[in-house]
């Protein structure tokens, strides 16, 4: 049984992730300011609560131990104005024998009952009626007058006031909070959409791009510090894009052309030989001919495939360490002929190791041999310089007396297709190539995370330099 696919979830807006993240931000800080200020008034209100109540409590234990003072005398004291309020009105006092039986009250309208104080001397606690009175209670052993009777006195203080007021303050507090944060939403919108104004404007002149016009480029000037970044390297990346299309449509050019002249050559001389009867001899030099231009559409095929897979990492290489003026004097042997023709001596100097695939190495250095003999004139030389890099690496260097190449072909000559040397001089040997051999040297330079360089001087030759990279060592493999 097929499963359904998994239904994506549409992913958030950056707006929305601004605006949520700074309310969240806001909200955080209000109401982490608001808890602490609620906190802070309310700590304090309890601590004069406290203050107060133990003040009245050490009065009036001063006054029920004195012997002096009888109960009607106290009850007046209890019951006398203290700052506009009498005792009674602003405390609950109630005194208990030691059975538990209660001996005096002064009576308040919303009084405790017995069970709401503390133990005697465990300090106060707080009760309150929901919806109703709040009382700060305590209670503590006295002895009465003169008689010394073991008494418990229990003595409330009303605190629903200071209640009261800490709920409005609350409920002023949430709405305040509440208000401020839909008023930070929308101004966290109108800044978000504000600050995100140039990325929209980035965006649209992104989307003027056309394949037609990667030549166009953004202004850099003109855009926040944050983006400016992203804008030279979109330059950059239409840059890159630009020269590959240039590149990509010589290459299509370039191919079509070597490709065209081998076919046309081909299909003409079928015609040829077929506008009338030949004989077996004819025949056969038109079979001869076609299999050269065969050879000629293989070679080019071939070595279109190498270039390809060379532009891809995954092809392996099969690297060695190896003697590179072995090598190099294996390759100078291959070419030995046809520099005896031209007169032209191959010279091998120095000696290093060099780590890397030795088939490609010799691609590579009889594709500069080949270049060279084509453009050095008879009684010129090619050296070959091996010698070890100032960091490591070997680097093999190339170096011929031949007609050299013009400065402003210098740049394009390890191009695909790109033929300096015919524009600049005349070879000394006929050119059957493609104008792909620097091209490959260069692919198989890449491949091995190495560099080619060239140097050339009209009418003083060329030298071109190859820098391969040493071997790893085993604890960075």
């Amino acid at each position: 049984m097929s499963k359904l696919p998994a239904k994506t979830r549409r992913p958030w807006s950056m707006t929305v992730k601004l605006v949520g993240l700074q309310v969240l931000a806001i909200a955080l800080l209000c109401g982490g300011a608001f808890f602490v200020l609620l906190q802070s008034i309310a700590s304090d209100l309890d601590f004069d609560n406290r203050l107060d109540l133990d003040r009245q409590v050490a009065l009036l234990r001063e006054w029920f131990e004195d012997p002096k003072i009888n109960a009607s005398a106290l009850m007046e004291q209890i019951n006398s104005p203290v700052g506009g309020h009498t005792i009674s009105q602003l405390f609950l006092v109630r005194i208990l024998d030691a059975q538990g039986a209660t001996l005096l009250i002064a009576r308040n309208p919303r009084t405790p009952p017995v069970a709401a104080f503390p133990p005697p001397g465990s300090g106060s606690v707080h009760w309150h009626v929901p919806g109703g009175a709040h009382y700060l209670a305590t209670s503590l052993w006295i002895k009465l007058g003169s008689s010394h009777q073991l008494a418990q006195l229990q003595l409330a203080f009303d605190v629903t006031d200071d209640y009261t007021l800490i709920r409005r303050i609350r409920q002023n507090s949430s709405l305040v909070f509440g208000l401020t944060l839909l008023a930070a939403a929308g101004l966290a919108w109108w800044i978000t959409r504000q600050g995100l104004r140039p990325l929209a404007a980035l965006t649209a002149s992104a989307a003027r791009v056309q394949p037609s016009q990667l030549s166009a480029r953004l202004d850099e000037t003109n855009w926040p510090v944050e983006l400016t970044p992203l804008v030279s390297e979109f330059d950059a990346m239409l840059g890159r894009l630009d020269g590959s299309f240039r590149r990509l449509a010589r290459f299509s050019s370039d191919l079509s052309h070597e490709l065209r002249t081998p076919i046309n050559n081909l299909r003409g001389e079928a015609e040829v030989a077929l506008n009338r009867p030949r004989t077996v001899g004819e025949y056969r030099e038109v079979l001869e001919s076609s299999l050269e231009e065969y050879a000629r559409i293989t070679r080019l095929i071939d070595t279109l495939l190498f270039i390809a897979k060379a532009d891809h990492p995954e092809l392996g290489l099969k690297r060695q360490q190896l003697d590179a003026a072995t090598e190099c004097h294996a390759v100078v042997d291959f070419f030995e002929v046809a520099s005896a023709e031209c007169e032209i001596p191959l010279l091998v100097r120095g000696q290093a190791p060099i780590y890397c695939d030795p088939t490609l190495f010799r691609r590579a250095l009889s594709n500069l041999l080949d270049n060279a003999l084509r453009y050095t004139p008879k009684g010129g030389h090619i050296d070959l310089t091996v010698r070890a890099g100032l960091f490591g690496g070997t680097e093999v260097e190339v170096s011929d007396s031949g007609t050299g190449i013009a400065a402003e072909h210098l740049p394009h000559v390890f191009e695909r297709f790109y033929r300096a040397a015919e524009e600049n001089a005349e070879p000394t040997v006929p050119v059957s190539g493609f104008g792909l051999g620097l091209a490959i040297v260069k692919s198989i330079m890449e491949l091995h995370g190495g560099t080619v360089a060239i140097a050339s001087t009209p009418e003083r030759g060329t030298t071109i330099s190859l820098f391969f990279p040493g071997q790893p060592n085993a604890s960075s493999s």
